[in-house]
């Protein structure tokens, strides 16, 4: 009876000392991260506005947004970071239709690709620790590529058949942003997030050409360029990898 006390004793102490070692380095402080995160993307300013009577509207509506950061503190709540983030965003192709002056019998119809933005930014951070919750903020800047989709339009006037087309391009701008995280521990190495980011970038494209037919006749426009200003803010959520103990009490 004595035996089976003294073990019944020994694997309770056990698992409270395993217990108590996990709680402690479930809060035991992280100097680094790697996140991964998906969510939305939301155009704002030109990028998302669809007034046809600016010709640098993008009329790019509602995406997705992925992004994938890496960072290391490096004095106090101070560090660096690195961040990669892709948006998609579909052009409103009923948008580009209202631009049309057409008869109510005149049926026209419109295609576009995406837009696509692909950015690389690094910059300062500070992260606010609040128990297993932690808040960071940041300011990045770094250098950004756009694509700019091809569109069409065709249709009829009457008995006579006509399309638009103009051709999309690529152009690199450099780019600046800024955003939040609020961070939950999970354990050990893994957090999940909610992140907030701003990202603005001013793009010029060139060698762009609209095709324009009617009837029988086609005409081509000489290569022009245009400037395109992209704003963009996306809410995504993820998870981290941490790493990097600032105290080893074990």
């Amino acid at each position: 009876m004595k035996k089976l006390f003294v073990t019944v004793l020994a694997a309770g102490m056990t698992t409270v000392a395993f217990c108590q070692k996990t709680f402690i380095l479930s809060h035991q402080d992280k100097k680094g991260f790697f996140a991964v995160s998906a969510g939305t993307s939301m155009p704002v300013g030109r990028y998302g506005s669809c007034l046809t009577s600016d010709i640098k509207a993008c009329m790019a509506s509602q995406g997705l947004s992925f992004n994938v950061a890496a960072g290391y503190r490096v004095f106090g709540s101070v560090g660096l970071m690195v961040r990669g983030e892709q948006h998609r965003n579909a052009v409103d192709t009923k948008a580009m239709l209202s631009s049309l002056y057409r008869n109510e019998t005149d049926v026209w119809t419109a295609n576009a690709d995406n837009w696509t933005i692909s950015s690389v930014m690094a910059g300062p951070y500070i992260s606010i620790p609040l128990g297993r919750f932690s808040v960071d903020a940041r300011l990045l800047a770094g250098k950004a590529q756009a694509v700019l989709p091809n569109t069409s339009m065709a249709g009829n006037f009457g008995s006579i058949e006509m399309s638009l087309k103009t051709t999309g391009s690529q152009s690199t701008a450099t780019a600046f942003g800024g955003g939040a995280t609020l961070r939950y521990r999970l354990g050990r190495s893994i957090s999940t997030h909610v992140n907030a980011d701003y990202t603005r970038a001013d793009f010029l494209f060139h060698n762009l050409t609209s095709t324009a037919t009617n009837g029988s006749q086609k005409s081509t426009s000489l290569p022009y360029s245009s400037n395109r200003v992209v704003d963009v803010v996306s809410v995504s959520a993820g998870f981290a990898f941490l790493f990097g103990n600032k105290y080893r009490p074990f």
